[in-house]
């Protein structure tokens, strides 16, 4: 995942379910950012994001996704 606003890297590191529900789960994936991003924005380097709210920001152009093989 790029930032390409603030040129950061962010690894998706892990996929969990927020609610814990098996009919209407609710993903989301815990990202490390690189770079400065704590103390120029007081974002942490370490966030969770959910499954839609990436695929929104993909579609938007604030994110951009690289598939890793």
């Amino acid at each position: 995942m790029v930032d390409p606003a603030c040129n950061e890297i962010g690894l998706l590191i892990m996929r969990f379910n927020l609610i814990e529900d098996d009919v209407y789960p609710i993903y989301a994936w815990d990202i490390l950012w690189s770079g400065g991003r704590a103390s120029a924005t007081d974002m942490p380097k370490r966030a969770p994001y959910t499954e839609e709210s990436l695929k929104n920001m993909i579609l938007e152009g604030a994110l951009t996704f690289y598939k890793n093989n």
